[in-house]
C-alpha cells in the first residue's frame, strides 16, 4: 500500500497540542545547558553593582526555568514563555529577553505542533514590536531585525528538524508495515508447504504403507503385482513432489495458491482416486454434473477434500466397501458429499494428526462456506459447500 504523499498543509492538520518529545541524549544536552545559564545569570545577578529589579529578575529566571519544561512537556513550556512574554511587554520589563524568546522559536518548531509555533511566534513578533515602539523600550529598529533575523533562522532550524523527525516516523511506519507483510507472506507460504507435505504424506505415503501391508500377508501373485505396481506409483508421484515442494523452498517456484500444481481437473483426479480404492477393494460411486465448470480456487479446494477424504478412507476405513462422491452445483453454491459404509472402530492402524481436517475447515470458512467430517449411522461423511464468486 502507497502511503499518501506529504503536503505544506500536513503540519497543520495535527491536533493543537501534539509535540514531539525530545530524545534521551538531546533532553540531557538541553537541561545542562539550562542549569549552566542559570547558574551564569545567577552569578552575573551577584556580582553586578547595579541593583536588578524583582519583576526583571523573576522574568529572566523565569524563561530559563520554563526552557528546561520542553525536556518533558514541550506545549505546557510554550504557553509558559508566552505567558512570561506577556508579562514581560505589558510591564516595559526585561526587554533584553526577547533575544533568547526569538532564538527559542527553533525549540517550539521542532517539538510543538505547527499552529501552536505560528502563536508563539505571533506573541515573540508582538513582544519584539512593543519594545520598538514604547519610549521606555530597549530595542532599535536596527536591534529588532537583528531579533528577527536570529528567529528566522531558529524558525527554519526547528522546521527542518521536525521534518526530519516527520519523515524517519513515516520511514519507520513503512518499513513495520513492510515487515508485516512480509511475515505474513512468510505464514502463507509456510501453510501451503505445510498443505503440500501434509498431500504427500498422507496420500503417497500411505498408499506405499497400505500395500507394503498388503505384500506381508498374500502370496497371490496377481495381488503382489498389483501392490508393487501401486507402491512404485506412488513412490514415483512422493518423489515429484518433495521435489516441488524443495523448489517452493529455495525460492525456484512460487507457491502462491494460483502456482500450486494440481491435477488438469477435478475428472482426473476422482479418476486417480477411483483407481486407488479400487486396489484396495472399495467401489466407489461417482455423480458429477454433466457441464462442470469452477473457479481454480474453488476447483483446489474441492480437489483437496477428495484427496483428503480418500486417504482417511484408506487409513481409518478398512472395512469400508462402498464410497459415494456426489458434487451439485445450484445457486451459484457448489456441494461436494464423500461418504463411505465403514464400521466403526476398524484402522488400517497408521497414525492420524488431524491437520487435513483443520487446514480444510479453515480454507472453506476463508472462502465463505462451511465443511463438515462426521460419522453417521452407514459410516464416514464429509460434507463441503463454497460459493462459486467472491
Amino acid at each position: 500500500m502507497t502511503p499518501p504523499r506529504a503536503t505544506l498543509l500536513d503540519p497543520f492538520r495535527a491536533p493543537f497540542w501534539a509535540h514531539h518529545p525530545l530524545r534521551v541524549g538531546t533532553r540531557r544536552v538541553l537541561l545542562g545547558l539550562v542549569a549552566v545559564v542559570l547558574i551564569v545569570d545567577s552569578l552575573l545577578r551577584a556580582t553586578s553593582t547595579s541593583e536588578t529589579p524583582l519583576l526583571r529578575a523573576i522574568v529572566g529566571t523565569g524563561i530559563i526555568i520554563v526552557t528546561a519544561l520542553f525536556a518533558w512537556r514541550p506545549p505546557v513550556a510554550t504557553v509558559a514563555l508566552m505567558g512570561i512574554a506577556c508579562i514581560a511587554a505589558v510591564s516595559g520589563v526585561a526587554g533584553d529577553y526577547v533575544i533568547g524568546a526569538a532564538l527559542l522559536l527553533g525549540v517550539v518548531a521542532a517539538t510543538c505542533s505547527a499552529a501552536l509555533t505560528a502563536v508563539y511566534a505571533a506573541v515573540t513578533l508582538t513582544w519584539v514590536i512593543i519594545e520598538v515602539v514604547q519610549p521606555a523600550g530597549v530595542l532599535e529598529p536596527a536591534g529588532a531585525v537583528i531579533v528577527g533575523v536570529l528567529g528566522a533562522v531558529s524558525l527554519l532550524i526547528g522546521v527542518t528538524i521536525r521534518q526530519q523527525h516527520s519523515r524517519w516516523r513515516r520511514l519507520s511506519a513503512r518499513i513495520e508495515e513492510n515487515e508485516r507483510e512480509i511475515a505474513e507472506q512468510l505464514r502463507h507460504e509456510r501453510e501451503l508447504i505445510a498443505d503440500e507435505l501434509h498431500d504427500i504424506v498422507a496420500h503417497e505415503i500411505t498408499i506405499v504403507a497400505l500395500h507394503a501391508a498388503v505384500l506381508e500377508r498374500t502370496d497371490d501373485t496377481r495381488t503382489r503385482l498389483q501392490s508393487q505396481t501401486a507402491i512404485r506409483e506412488a513412490a514415483v508421484q512422493a518423489l515429484t513432489d518433495i521435489r516441488r515442494v524443495l523448489g517452493m523452498v529455495r525460492g525456484e517456484e512460487s507457491p502462491s495458491p494460483e502456482r500450486v500444481p494440481a491435477p488438469e481437473s477435478l475428472e482426473s483426479t476422482i479418476g486417480a482416486v477411483v483407481k486407488e480404492l479400487d486396489a484396495a477393494g472399495i467401489h466407489t460411486a461417482v455423480s458429477l454434473p454433466d457441464r462442470l465448470r469452477l473457479p481454480n480456487t474453488s476447483l483446489l479446494a474441492l480437489i483437496r477434500v477428495i484427496r483428503e477424504s480418500s486417504t482417511n478412507v484408506l487409513k481409518h476405513a478398512t472395512g469400508a466397501r462402498h464410497v459415494r462422491i456426489a458434487l451439485t452445483v445450484e445457486r451459484g453454491w457448489a456441494h461436494l458429499e464423500f461418504a463411505d459404509d465403514s464400521p466403526p472402530a476398524q484402522t488400517a492402524g497408521l497414525p492420524a494428526s488431524g491437520y487435513g481436517i483443520v487446514r480444510l475447515q479453515e480454507r472453506f470458512r476463508l472462502f465463505g462456506g462451511t465443511f463438515t467430517a462426521e460419522r453417521a449411522a452407514e459410516g464416514w461423511v464429509v460434507t463441503a459447500s463454497l460459493p462459486l464468486s467472491d
